[in-house]
Parts: C-alpha cells; sequence; structure tokens
C-alpha cells in the first residue's frame, strides 16, 4: 500500500508540475505572439504611412533658402524611451538628422523643446533637453546647429512640427563663432514613419 499510495504521490507531482510547465511554456509563447503581432501592426502600419510620408522643408542659412518646394522629403522618426528622439528627413540628395536628447523625463515636457548653447550636447550640461542638427546635401553644403534652439511644436501619429533657429556653420568652424551665421527653419512632416521603443506613442503625442 505503501508503495502504491509513493507512486501516486510521484505521479500527481509530475503532473503537477509538468502543468506548472504548460502553463509557463503558453505564458511565454502568448507574450511572444502579442510583441510579434504588435511589431507586425507597426511594420504594416509603416508601410502604409510610408505612401503618404512627406515632409515640408523652409529653411534659411545666412539670408539663402536652402531646398526648394519641389525637393520631395519623408521622415522617419525613431523613439528609444524617455531619453531619445531622432528624426531622420531624407530627400534623393539630401539629409537632415534632428535629435532631442536629455534626462529620464524629457518626453513628459510638452512641448520639447531642446537646446545647443555653445556646443555642449550634454543634457547635464545644458540642465535639460538638448538638439543637434546636420543639414546637408549631397556636393553641397554641410551645416550644424552651433547655438539655438529647437521646439517640437505638434507632434501626433499624422503631423510632426519643428521648428528651430539660431546659429550654425561646418563643422570646422564649431570653435570659431566668428564664421557662424544665422539660421532659421520650419519642417512640416505628414505621415512620418514611426517607431517606438521601451515608451507608447500615446504618452508622446500633443
Amino acid at each position: 500500500m505503501k508503495k502504491i499510495n509513493l507512486i501516486l504521490v510521484t505521479i500527481l507531482v509530475f503532473i503537477s508540475c509538468q502543468n506548472a510547465k504548460d502553463k509557463a511554456t503558453e505564458s511565454v509563447t502568448n507574450s511572444v505572439i502579442e510583441k510579434t503581432l504588435d511589431q507586425v501592426g507597426v511594420a504594416s502600419e509603416n508601410i502604409e504611412r510610408a505612401n503618404q510620408n512627406k515632409a515640408d522643408i523652409t529653411i534659411t542659412y545666412d539670408g539663402e533658402t536652402l531646398f526648394s518646394k519641389e525637393e520631395n522629403f519623408r521622415t522617419i522618426m525613431n523613439v528609444a524611451g524617455k531619453q531619445m528622439m531622432v528624426f531622420s528627413i531624407d530627400s534623393e540628395d539630401s539629409k537632415i538628422n534632428i535629435s532631442f536628447s536629455g534626462l529620464k523625463d524629457m518626453l513628459d515636457a510638452k512641448p520639447i523643446i531642446g537646446k545647443n548653447k555653445d556646443g555642449k550636447l550634454a543634457p547635464k550640461d545644458a540642465n535639460g533637453t538638448v538638439v543637434t542638427i546636420v543639414i546637408a546635401k549631397e556636393n553641397g553644403f554641410a551645416y550644424t546647429l552651433l547655438d539655438g534652439e529647437a521646439t517640437l511644436s505638434k507632434l501626433n501619429q499624422d503631423e510632426v512640427v519643428i521648428e528651430f533657429s539660431g546659429k550654425a556653420g561646418t563643422f570646422l568652424d564649431a570653435n570659431k563663432p566668428e564664421n557662424w551665421k544665422s539660421i532659421q527653419g520650419k519642417i512640416i512632416s505628414k505621415y512620418p514613419v514611426m517607431n517606438f521603443i521601451q515608451v507608447k506613442k500615446e504618452e508622446l503625442f500633443y
């Protein structure tokens, strides 16, 4: 009888462990499936949005307009946590990179405003959010914002608006403020492709 009881207990323990293992496996599988479906959904959404993706660019440097209205710019926005937001705005032969980086609660501020003062690019040095802007045209020019401010004045699923002004120059002029020229710009991105890492888009929009 004792042997039978021992066998039954062993069987019950095995079944219990197996059930727990199955539930754990099921939980992990469901989690993977859920994340995969989310990623597929985002990818599918971005493919659809890519067909409507368009950016209107108005930028002047030292009084000169840098881009014509005929250039076909498209925008990709990548957000990593609440400390980094990067915009890649490209046409066939031109590129604009804008990045906002800051302290842990950077994205809680609305609107998001980034500053660049005397080349200080560390958020702790700027006491908040910093912005870096690089504007380049193939076989033409390459300018970077060296002193100024940028405001993300509108941010939602269908439209992103960035406005900036200050002083800019080439990389070689970074330590030569006497060579810096005035720059100002406004970028209106319609239906940008958006990628989010460790942050919910609903928390960002305004």
